[in-house]
């Protein structure tokens, strides 16, 4: 029931820290769509009143153009007029060039003011056609003039100059030039404070789209701040739970070790429990009986070869019956091991599965026997036992190599053949229960144990066990 409540206590804060994880990518996600509505809205704004910016300045352009090409065609006339009265005052031909300019320059210049005026309003366009008219009039006047002058004489010529016809041309042109120029010089100075009123409202729409993108910003990295705090917080939390998990496994680990320990010792008792009754009990029942039968033979000396034939089967049965018998005390607790020690019972083990199998061995063992724990003892025989059968089973070998090697600090024992090795993924995973038997029963005396291809073909099995677990007290200490 506990566990249940932790479990729902677990799953209710993964919840919340998940809630809290979407709340806070939402927050960021409306801030970016913030920051990025400001940073469009500032190229809107900066692209506006750059247009509106040009407009003025393109306004201002054209009313200079206009001012200018109309300048130069006043000019224009005004130099016609005192050319065209030089001439006829001083009778210098010198005087007539300027005249001559102008009225050969006069259509270029009128175009030009068409052109330039061509957008202009109704009022400026009719002043300007009547300035263009009057200009007309003006060269007509100016050109009879010249001609009286050539066909009648100076005093003809200048009794025309005199009447009002020319001034009041003259003056006519000017009062709509004044006019026109004055009203271009409006619109300039409307351009220039609607350039110089733009130029305000762009700078200041943009320094407030700037100004709402840093804030937008420093929001954003506050919202970031805060994400990577509740994302250490939630790793902290997860660091912290896995560390708990991994403390649970390790404790389960080490009470699986422990009891996996404990059933092995449970088990080796019981085998050498079973082995004395089967050694005692169905070892004397075997005698009994072949004694039994060796006096019932005697008794009956029959002569019958059917009979004898019987009897022989009888006895070659009860001596494979011994031999099982035997074959199975010692699977379950040799003798040898606990009469003569783990080097004899090691040989006698090896030699006979070997010898049954055909495999070729070769054993290393030292030149005198160890003092081991009874519990080292057992450990060994069946590590090198286990070894045995998976090289059986598995390796296809030719020959087994069995080393026991005590050194100062550990007891090596190798188990090597020469067979077609153990798959790596079965390395790696110690999928065999005899692998994983070998590895927990020297991990349970404190050992290591490791199996690795050879370099020469086959597999080999090494296990290191320390000195001082293995070996009996009066020998525990480095030798």
């Amino acid at each position: 029931m506990c566990g249940e409540q932790r479990t729902a206590a677990a799953a209710s804060d993964d919840q919340a820290i998940m809630a809290l994880a979407m709340n806070s990518l939402t927050r960021q996600m409306a801030v970016a769509a913030l920051l990025l509505a400001a940073v469009l809205a500032l190229f809107i704004a900066a692209q506006s009143g750059e247009r509106r910016l040009a407009a003025a300045s393109r306004e201002v352009e054209l009313a200079a153009e206009r001012q200018n090409a109309l300048g130069e065609l006043w000019q224009l006339v005004r130099q016609a007029e005192s050319s065209q009265r030089g001439y006829i005052l001083v009778d210098n031909s010198e005087y007539l060039v300027p005249y001559q300019q102008a009225s050969g320059n006069l259509p270029q210049a009128q175009h030009r003011v068409e052109r330039a005026f061509a957008a202009a309003s109704g009022a400026t366009r009719a002043d300007i056609d009547e300035v263009l008219h009057l200009i007309d009039a003006k060269f007509v006047e100016m050109h009879a003039a010249l001609e009286l002058f050539r066909t009648q004489g100076r005093s003809a010529a200048v009794e025309l100059i005199r009447t009002d016809v020319g001034a009041q041309e003259m003056t006519k042109i000017d009062d709509r030039v004044r006019r026109i120029q004055a009203h271009e010089t409006d619109m300039i100075l409307e351009a220039s404070r609607a350039w110089r009123t733009g130029r305000w409202v762009s700078l200041a729409t943009t320094g407030t789209a700037l100004a709402a993108s840093v804030a937008l910003l420093l929001a954003l990295m506050r919202l970031a701040r805060r994400h990577m705090r509740s994302k250490e917080l939630e790793a902290a939390e997860l660091a912290e739970r896995q560390a708990e998990l991994e403390r649970i496994v390790a404790r389960r680990t080490e009470e699986l070790s422990e009891l996996s320990t404990h059933l092995q010792s449970v088990a080796e008792q019981e085998k050498s429990s079973l082995s004395r009754e089967l050694h005692d009990e169905l070892g004397g029942l075997l005698v009994a009986a072949r004694m039994d039968i060796s006096w019932i033979e005697e008794r009956l000396r029959s002569e019958d070869p059917e009979v004898r034939a019987h009897f022989e089967r009888v006895h070659e049965a009860l001596q494979s019956g011994v031999d099982l018998k035997r074959r199975v005390v010692e699977n379950l607790r040799p003798s040898l091991l606990d009469n003569l020690g783990v080097f004899p019972a090691l040989h006698w083990h090896v030699a006979d599965t070997c010898g049954r199998a055909g495999l070729q061995f070769i054993e290393r063992y030292p030149d005198e026997e160890l003092q081991l724990t009874a519990e080292a003892s057992i450990t060994v025989y069946r590590i090198v036992q286990e070894a045995l059968t998976n090289v059986l089973r598995h390796a296809r070998a030719q020959t087994v190599e069995i080393s026991i090697n005590l050194q100062p600090h550990w007891l090596i024992i190798r188990i090597r053949d020469d067979g077609v090795g153990l798959p790596p993924e079965q390395l790696r995973g110690l999928r065999s229960h005899g692998l994983a038997a070998m590895r927990h029963r020297a991990t349970g005396l404190g050992g290591r144990w490791r199996a690795y291809p050879h370099e020469h073909g086959g597999t080999e099995i090494e296990v290191r066990l320390p000195a001082g677990r293995v070996l009996a007290p009066a020998l525990a200490s480095p030798v």
